[in-house]
């Protein structure tokens, strides 16, 4: 390193060697971290999708309805990869009258992370029955949370479902009562999906 010379000799860094080194320092400091991260895991994608609307749809028995605007399409990164998914309905109602509704998340083939098969029971992620008046009984906000691997780098659909858990046909609400009644007694939620890629 070279100095000031007499009478002090304070040394300092030649800029020449700064300019010089620096580019490669910085290279291999950005590649050393992007190495980490990438033995360490981590977040690789978020995607969301919310509805703020109403729905309301005739549903056959043990059937369900696609919720509105609650779609995403994604590819894993990676195949080994894997996916957290959350959606919530803040609302869902059943004009049986008693909340019969269930909620499950659908890949574009299949509903995914439902309950075995068991005789004619409804199979669902998350939901049942809420007993209340007949006008107004609503589920409130049946959510899901669960780890999903596709094992695959294709592109996929997904698809929050509304399930009619009954054994004939009717109607579900979806942000709403079935008395859908102009009064502060009636809500307006929203119900979402969000997925989370995760390399581990």
């Amino acid at each position: 390193m070279p100095d000031t010379g007499a009478p002090y000799f304070i040394p300092f860094a030649d800029p020449t060697d700064l300019v010089r080194d620096w580019p490669a320092l910085s290279e291999d400091v950005a590649e050393a971290v992007a190495d980490g991260l990438d033995a360490a895991g981590g977040l690789v994608a978020v995607k969301s999708a919310i509805f703020t609307g109403t729905q309301t749809d005739a549903v056959t028995a043990g059937d369900n309805l696609t919720v509105t605007d609650l779609e995403i399409t994604h590819a894993l990164a990676d195949a080994s990869n894997k996916l957290i998914i959350s959606a919530f309905l803040g609302a869902a109602g059943n004009s049986f009258g008693r909340g019969d509704v269930g909620i499950a998340v659908h890949d574009g083939t299949n509903l995914i992370a439902i309950g075995d098969a068991d005789g004619d029971r409804t199979r669902v992620t998350q939901g049942g029955r809420v007993v209340g008046s007949s006008d107004s009984a609503v589920v409130t906000m049946p959510s899901v949370t669960f780890v999903h691997t596709p094992n695959t780098t294709d592109s996929k659909t997904y698809t929050v479902r509304a399930i009619n858990i009954n054994t004939s046909t009717q109607t579900l609400s979806i942000n709403r009562a079935q008395d859908d009644r102009d009064t502060a007694a009636r809500q307006r939620p929203v119900s979402s999906l969000v997925i989370q890629e995760v390399k581990v």
